[in-house]
């Protein structure tokens, strides 16, 4: 009986399965959701609201949108939680330190292996 109680209490406290959606982020994801903020043309979506908030934290991913939904997005979502839909590209096809997406330039600033090539940016639900 105590060791069904302990389980019990075990499984109680234990972690909810992490939702990579929600970070970390993973190159084989087609939707990201997250807190966003915009800075240098591209925007920095991170998992977790607090962490967008701080100057310099980790785990964020980079990327953009077309300019004109960029233009758009960072009037009306700086700071919201948002739902991106589109495809990672590896870093390392980078050309002269960022790559291009329909008029936009992604930097990197988040520094990870890949960025988000963004379809559409909305906030999410």
């Amino acid at each position: 009986m105590m060791s069904l109680i302990l389980s019990l209490a075990a499984l109680a406290v234990a972690p909810a399965p992490a939702d990579p959606t929600y970070g970390p982020y993973t190159a084989d994801q087609t939707e990201f959701i997250g807190w966003v903020r915009f800075s240098n043309g591209e925007f920095q979506l991170y998992g977790d609201e607090q962490d967008a908030r701080r100057p310099i934290a980790p785990g964020c991913v980079s990327g953009a949108a077309s300019r004109n939904e960029m233009r758009q997005a960072v009037g009306d979502l700086s700071g919201q939680k948002v739902k991106i839909i589109g495809r990672t590209v590896p870093w390392s096809q980078a050309t002269h330190h960022r790559i291009e997406h329909e008029g936009s330039n992604i930097r990197n600033d988040c520094g990870g292996a890949f960025v988000v090539v963004a379809d559409d940016i909305r906030p999410a639900n």
